[in-house]
């Protein structure tokens, strides 16, 4: 085998692989805009890049300009790069982009979760049937210190006057049972004091506006969800667990979904609750992971944004390096026969001509 035909069948090789490696990076690359078309334009950039690297090692040889293949090859080489470096740069920088959106959406969620808590504990109804059931309670305190007085127990006329002050406030007698007299056994008191305390605080209950009901379980909701979505690294962790291939198989993560949807159940409940003067806005949850995978996103975090200009820098290298070598190992190794134009003794040399590898 001539070192010709060695150096050709290498070259061939060489540009095989750098166009396959090409055509693999470009499909996860524009997958996210393409999706079913995605492998169509993989294998449509790859027939172009190869036969444009074939082109430039036949100008080559020929001692033709190589500007037509090459304003060509730079044509491809763009959209080329682009998917190259979009999939090459959210390969390596996926976790870290997660990471910081996925942080920023929590604080988000959490802001917004604990304003709206505070505004349904400011609700008017919340803070009359405090207040009640603080007055209710005091007034039991005193039956209860009544009842037991040392000196005097049993339910003598200041007793009386508290059980008539929590009827005041429940709006009803709520019991029959017989008032102890004054002198009772502190069995008979203890025994009334605990059933009427019972007896009251079911009635009180029972009386309560439902709406407080709604507050109160909303409220506790909230407080549900602010301790489920306490840890966002955590979070990210579960659900690195239970996909794979996120930049391919989805464009969106299923913990932002999640607290979108979240966010935004609980700011309409709040609001069909709230006065006019408590409404609350939640901010939207939306985060650059929605679009994770598109070249935008990608040139915006690598150049504009420069969150790492090391992985933005040897990722640009990357992308460029498989699509230029070939064209710079053709430049190499090929280049045009020297012959003499017949029939001109010592005319000079001319490189037109049946071309030939650059070796010895």
């Amino acid at each position: 085998m001539t070192g010709r035909n060695l150096y050709t069948i290498l070259y061939i090789a060489a540009a095989a692989i750098c166009v396959g490696i090409s055509v693999y990076l470009s499909y996860f690359g524009y997958y996210s805009h393409l999706q079913e078309l995605t492998l169509f334009f993989a294998v449509l950039l790859g027939i172009l890049l190869f036969a444009t690297d074939l082109m430039f090692r036949h100008y080559r040889l020929e001692g033709r300009g190589p500007w037509v293949p090459l304003a060509f090859f730079l044509v491809v080489v763009v959209f080329s790069w682009a998917s190259n470096y979009n999939f090459l740069y959210t390969s390596f920088m996926e976790r870290d982009v997660a990471e910081r959106t996925v942080v920023e959406q929590f604080r988000l969620f959490r802001d917004d979760l604990t304003q709206t808590r505070r505004a349904l504990a400011e609700h008017p109804v919340v803070a009359e049937v405090q207040e009640e059931r603080r007055t209710l309670e005091r007034e039991l305190h005193n039956i209860q210190q009544q009842l037991t007085d040392p000196v005097r127990p049993g339910c003598g006329q200041r007793c009386r006057s508290h059980v008539a002050e929590i009827e005041a406030l429940l709006g009803e007698r709520v019991s029959d049972l017989a008032v102890p007299a004054v002198g009772a056994s502190a069995e008979e008191n203890e025994a009334w004091f605990e059933r009427y305390r019972e007896i009251v605080r079911e009635a009180f209950v029972v009386g309560i506006d439902p709406t407080y009901h709604e507050v109160r379980a909303l409220a506790e909701q909230i407080e549900a969800l602010l301790a489920e979505h306490a840890d966002p690294l955590a979070a990210l962790r579960r659900e690195y667990e239970e996909r794979r291939r996120a930049v391919v198989e989805t464009r969106d993560f299923a913990i932002i979904a999640e607290l979108r949807n979240q966010s935004t159940e609980i700011e309409r409940q709040a609001n069909v609750l709230l006065p006019e003067s408590l409404r609350v806005e939640h901010a939207r949850i939306h985060s650059d992971l929605d679009q994770l995978g598109e070249i935008p996103l990608s040139i915006r975090d690598g150049f504009i944004e420069r969150a790492n200009p090391g992985v933005t820098a040897v990722t640009t290298l990357l992308a460029l390096f498989v699509d230029f070598v070939p064209v710079l190992f053709a430049w190499l190794i090929f280049r045009p026969e020297p012959r003499r134009t017949p029939g001109r003794p010592g005319s000079r040399l001319s490189w037109r001509g049946r071309g030939r590898v650059a070796t010895p």
